[in-house]
């Protein structure tokens, strides 16, 4: 884990942000798990290789061609019906490996842009020696994440007990604030 921050002062203005970023480490998804093998995600519901929806049946072109090899080694080319097939995509057919993703990210944490009345101005207003109006937002980006439809941060607890498992992930909430600061 770390973070960067840096701040650039510009007259009375002032930009500061903080980058924050993981690198590693593993979580089994739950949401996908469940949401694949029910058809609650978009994957479950496009097109295949022949440009047909996926849940048609094979005589109408649909279904679709799992990844791998049979047993002769060769790359399989046998299309699978889906269309009343539960858990074409999630946790009934698939291992559960299939759901575990890097938990990497780079977010950007925090941005504050900052505007401090000019001294001038300031040496009318005694006993204020200074007053700074700023404009904050957390949360605003996820850079880069390997964890499809969810924040990587998003767990079960916010204790160890269930570090590395992610099941009914909130959106991440991006809060903006803003503040003046009086100096006396």
């Amino acid at each position: 884990m770390g973070s960067i921050t840096n701040t650039f002062h510009y007259k009375d203005l002032t930009f500061s942000f903080l980058i924050d970023t993981r690198q590693g480490g593993d979580i089994f998804n739950l949401d996908l798990y469940y949401g694949l093998a029910t058809g609650l995600y978009p994957e479950t519901a496009g097109n295949n290789d022949l440009g047909n929806p996926v849940r048609n049946s094979i005589a109408n072109g649909g279904g679709i061609i799992n990844k791998g090899v049979t047993a002769d080694g060769k790359v399989n080319t046998k299309r699978v019906d889906i269309s009343g097939l539960f858990g074409a995509y999630g946790y009934y057919r698939n291992p559960a490996k299939a759901f575990v993703y890097d938990a990497t990210f780079v977010k950007l944490r925090e941005a504050s842009l900052t505007y401090s009345l000019p001294g001038k101005t300031i040496a009318k207003m005694a006993p204020v020696k200074g007053v700074d109006f700023s404009v904050i937002g957390r949360n605003l980006w996820i850079i880069h994440k390997n964890l499809p439809y969810a924040d990587p941060e998003e767990i079960i607890s916010s204790g160890n007990a269930a570090l590395g498992y992610m099941g009914g992930a909130y959106p991440t909430a991006r809060t903006f604030a803003f503040n003046v600061k009086l100096r006396f």
